[in-house]
């Protein structure tokens, strides 16, 4: 059965927030695979007010054009009502967002009207759970301009160990001799402000407590911040020609990036200048690897 979303304004997101708390999960089967699930909204545009928020909490310029990870931060409400949905066999706080492939093939002037359209698409059976993908689109005037690949895991036994999928989600090299660069910091309202602003007030963000019994030491940032802000300290899409070229953003979330903590972004130039890692604070190891390319 295929299931369709359609709005014509903001999708609400309170009501589906609540839902991906409280609402009872049937649990993922390989042999069922993912419900077919679509959303769409129509005559979306940028809130002035929220973009304006945006910028001056993540510390990025004013322009003429959305910034190239805006167009997700919009959509997150839909997407939202879709990971909540009564068909979605998964728990969306037993699931992590672990990659995301942007593609921008034109950059989207903050004054557009355009349609958001996104959809469930494929999943991978690996050793330690289960990956699962849905796709967004934007279209102005009716040509594709924006879309992206975003992908979930959920650890379970679902029989990737046994007989794993044959294809496999994209990886980013390691950098061979990472230099730190620039670093920022992250205060202790980041999650409550970035939440205000997007609309996503998973607890894990907003209240150091709740983080706590979902696993975590603490309250964490939203990766997508953290991203647009590595994105711009290292002047990765002006290295990629600028934002009148064509450009992909490769990211995968390693772990969680505290707040109140130092970011330290990483890159080695010699090797390629796409490419950055971002570090909290004292971790060895990095957080969120991510690459500008353009295409």
């Amino acid at each position: 059965m295929s299931i369709q979303l359609d709005f014509t304004s903001k999708p609400a997101i309170a009501g589906a927030m609540f839902k991906a708390l409280v609402l009872p999960r049937k649990g993922f089967d390989a042999k069922v695979g993912l419900p077919e699930i679509n959303a769409s909204w129509t005559g979306a545009q940028a809130d002035k007010s929220a973009l304006d928020e945006y910028l001056k909490t993540l510390d990025l310029p004013q322009q003429a054009t959305l910034p190239v990870l805006y167009p997700h931060v919009m959509a997150g409400a839909m997407h939202m009502h879709m990971l909540s949905h009564k068909a979605f066999p998964i728990r969306l706080l037993g699931a992590l967002h672990l990659k995301n492939r942007i593609t921008q093939l034109k950059a989207i002037d903050v004054n557009a009207s355009f349609d958001i359209k996104s959809a469930m698409a494929d999943f991978r059976l690996v050793a330690k759970g289960v990956e699962f993908d849905f796709t967004t689109d934007v279209f102005v005037d009716g040509e594709k301009v924006w879309y992206e690949v975003s992908t979930y895991f959920m650890a379970g036994r679902f029989g990737g160990k046994e007989n794993p999928s044959t294809e496999s989600s994209f990886e980013l090299s390691a950098l061979s001799n990472p230099v730190a660069g620039k670093d920022w910091y992250l205060p202790a309202n980041r999650g409550k402000v970035y939440a205000k602003i997007t609309g996503d007030y998973n607890p894990i963000h907003t209240s150091k407590h709740l983080a706590k019994l979902f696993g975590f030491k603490r309250d964490i940032a939203h990766g997508f911040g953290v991203l647009a802000q590595g994105i711009e300290n290292v002047a990765a899409i002006e290295t990629a020609g600028g934002l009148d070229k064509a450009l992909q953003v490769d990211v995968i979330f390693k772990g969680p990036v505290f707040l109140e903590n130092k970011v330290t972004l990483k890159q080695d130039t010699s090797q390629d200048a796409n490419r950055f890692d971002m570090y909290c604070g004292d971790n060895a190891k990095p957080n969120i690897c991510a690459a500008v390319l353009a295409v």
